[in-house]
């Protein structure tokens, strides 16, 4: 149910605020814009790293960022007042699990960096999954897509030996994200509660990868410390997103929003309200109806 005393608005970033070429699209930069000016808080709630998630809406002041699902936390003004990681011992171990499924591809997520077991699997993946390759999208939104994969390419980093990388640095992994065939991500989840039990959080944001986190970290945990420092009532928030490392957060947040390009049956189950897509404005368009901002 709607409450009508919002204080804070909480936006997952691909498939919700982003559009298929991964953009924000006018109609919803500029009522993001329109709230911040009018004195609503608006924070970013993601899977990606605060690095990626802060250059994708770098023209957008005053946003607030729970990334890496949860793992770190900026406030509005660039400050970091949480941050947890993964340890370095257990982050091996997983990895030597991850490697024993020849499907499987990973990426290691630190607040400014990314690595990779394999940029070109990635592609390929994420081309796969958006239907390139099954002509579903059309030649415009292809080339968008190819484009920021080349970017994201240039961007992550890769290794000969990602095991001397862990030993020999300081990279801070706060969330491995794995992706690969359905039927693997199903067995691989299964040996991760076998090995580890429940020392580790896991989620979805899509049918074909695994998120893993800390233990107790999620969106819906950095919302509760978010607006605890801010001195807001949970009650008072409204989040959108469409993915299954949304659901914690629509568990706590007052009034949730489910995308209805979401792959997630349980979420939409959860939400208050269902937005249209990610390609038609959604969220432009339930905030505007909601909060009484120009569209």
């Amino acid at each position: 149910m709607f409450n009508d005393k919002i204080e804070m608005v909480l936006l997952d970033m691909d498939g919700t605020l982003l559009n298929s070429q991964s953009e924000v699209s006018p109609k919803n930069k500029e009522i993001l814009k329109q709230l911040i000016s009018k004195g609503y808080k608006v924070a970013i709630a993601t899977g990606r790293n605060y690095h990626e998630a802060r250059s994708v809406v770098k023209d957008i002041a005053g946003l607030a960022y729970i990334t890496n699902n949860g793992s770190h936390i900026t406030d509005f003004n660039g400050e970091i007042i949480f941050n947890r990681t993964i340890g370095q011992e257990d982050t091996i171990s997983l990895l030597k699990i991850i490697e024993s499924y020849p499907s499987l591809n990973y990426s290691l997520a630190a607040p400014e960096e990314i690595y990779m077991k394999s940029k070109l699997k990635f592609i390929k993946m994420v081309l796969s999954h958006k239907g390139v390759f099954k002509n579903k999208l059309n030649l415009f939104k292809s080339f968008a897509l190819i484009k920021r994969l080349i970017r994201l390419f240039n961007s992550r980093k890769t290794s000969d030996n990602i095991y001397e990388v862990l030993k020999n640095s300081s990279l801070a992994v706060q969330k491995i994200d794995v992706m690969g065939k359905i039927d693997e991500m199903e067995s691989f989840k299964k040996r991760i509660v076998e090995s580890f039990g429940e020392k580790f959080k896991l989620s979805s944001s899509s049918k074909d990868n695994l998120e893993i986190n800390p233990l107790n970290i999620s969106k819906g945990t950095g919302l509760v410390y978010l607006a605890d420092k801010l001195g807001i009532d949970v009650k008072n928030c409204i989040a959108f997103g469409d993915g299954g490392n949304d659901l914690e957060l629509f568990d706590i947040v007052g009034t949730s929003v489910a995308m209805s390009n979401s792959e997630f049956s349980e979420l939409k189950k959860k939400a208050d309200i269902i937005a249209e897509s990610n390609d038609d404005d959604g969220v432009a368009k339930i905030l505007t109806r909601l909060l009484v901002v120009k569209a």
